[in-house]
């Protein structure tokens, strides 16, 4: 997949490479809209919805630590011993996540952070927790199938990638259009439909990476072996930027709970994030992409660098069409199946987030070249920053502000994101100049 060090790299390259990542996030993406439009149709939608999102931004940040996988087996597994030591690694990582969950949904802590601290009526509590017992599969699953799909990549079959993805989202409308008729509330089938999805898809890439993984046991111990103590130096960073990012998702849920409109805004912020998703994915398919292309050379850099930036903008661009243009509201009304009082608050959200799939890229832009560099300490300090902004943002918002609580959820991730820029574009700076020079 990567030439040798040196060689042109044309643009060309890069997309056909790219493609099947970009649409496998994409079908990712759709896959949020599909179930918020499932839950937002069945009865009880705005404590559905709220319910579906508390547990979502839970399931999110628990598997925040093993996500990250992805890169490591992508910039890492080059051999026979380094496959076995990664894998190790990820079983033992998916094995706690899975045991954390399942702990903290059973004991008292769960009702406590969700009445208590974050301040949701005892039916959204109630219906947010059995929605995350039901997702238990969830952290496991996906560490499972990031592991083999970096290998995939590593390999250059990023389409086989993309058919697991196809797979993921047939599995989910299947169990969402076998559990319709139930009894069971939205955000269970919803949760359930995930859950079915993840599972199928973790087992497809299993099957789809046999070939790439006896091509990777062939190749013997390199006179560098990968051990757990350089495992850990790579991952840690990673592992703790992934929490600190996702853990934006339960900390504005926290905030949303104490704003203005609560309710609204609980059930009305995952919609207005699953739209913008949507073309937020075409930034972070690119992360593993300029991983596995660059070389270090300054050709290679700058073709990498330009991509980006076309698909950053062309990606914003998408999202203000809709908008900033009255099919926003068609959307929201006619597709997500939300009340028009929710529409109201959906679409000057989504407006405000126009910016973010240019951001988005180039964020996965720098963090590629931080991971290829194995500078992933920048990455972490970042995430801190970027947390710090975001926390600071949302208090200020809907604290002296008083803002409703979406709007001020859109504006200080937007902010807080431009933050992160910043800071990464610190920690790049002296990579970029020895690239240049």
């Amino acid at each position: 997949m990567n030439p040798a060090a040196g060689q042109p790299l044309t643009g060309g390259r890069i997309f056909r490479i790219w493609l099947p990542m970009a649409a496998t996030w994409f079908m990712m993406s759709v896959e949020g809209l599909i179930i918020a439009a499932l839950v937002a149709r069945l009865p009880g939608p705005t404590e559905n919805l709220a319910a579906y999102g508390v547990a979502f931004g839970f399931a999110l940040i628990i598997e925040a630590p093993i996500i990250m996988i992805l890169s490591a087996t992508t910039a890492l597994c080059r051999d026979r011993d380094a496959f076995y030591a990664l894998r190790r690694f990820g079983q033992t990582l998916n094995l706690l996540l899975t045991v954390l969950v399942l702990g903290w949904v059973l004991s008292p802590v769960y009702g406590f952070v969700a009445e208590t601290v974050m301040d949701l009526s005892p039916e959204v509590s109630r219906l947010s927790g059995w929605s995350l017992l039901v997702l238990l599969p969830w952290p496991a699953a996906i560490g499972f199938r990031r592991f083999y799909q970096g290998i995939m990549i590593r390999h250059g079959h990023t389409r086989r990638v993309a058919y697991g993805t196809t797979l993921r989202l047939g599995g989910m409308a299947a169990t969402a259009w076998l559990l319709w008729d139930t009894a069971l509330p939205g955000a269970i089938i919803g949760s359930a439909a995930l859950s079915v999805a993840v599972v199928l898809e973790a087992g497809a890439t299993w099957l789809m990476a046999r070939d790439c993984v006896r091509h990777v046991l062939d190749e013997e111990r390199t006179d560098d072996p990968l051990t757990t103590r350089r495992i850990l130096r790579f991952y840690i960073p990673l592992l703790v930027s992934s929490v600190l990012a996702l853990a934006l998702h339960p900390l504005v849920n926290l905030f949303l709970g104490h704003s203005r409109l609560p309710l609204q805004s609980l059930a009305t912020y995952p919609v207005v994030t699953a739209l913008s998703f949507v073309f937020r994915s075409m930034g972070l398919s690119y992360q593993e992409v300029a991983i596995a292309f660059m070389d270090g050379t300054r050709q290679r850099f700058e073709t990498l660098l330009r991509f980006a930036c076309w698909v950053g903008l062309g990606a914003s661009a998408a999202q203000g069409i809709i908008a900033l243009t009255p099919l926003a509201a068609v959307w929201f009304r006619g597709v997500g199946g939300l009340t028009p009082e929710l529409v109201d608050l959906s679409v000057p959200a989504l407006r405000i987030l126009v910016v973010m799939p240019f951001l988005s890229v180039l964020l996965a832009f720098c963090r590629a070249l931080l991971v290829w560099c194995t500078e992933t300490r920048g990455i972490t300090w970042a995430g801190v920053i970027e947390l710090a902004a975001a926390i600071a943002l949302l208090w200020f918002l809907i604290g002296p502000v008083d803002q409703v609580g979406v709007f001020a959820a859109s504006w200080a991730i937007l902010l807080a994101r431009l933050v992160d820029l910043a800071a990464l574009y610190g920690w790049c700076a002296p990579v970029v100049r020895r690239l240049r020079a």
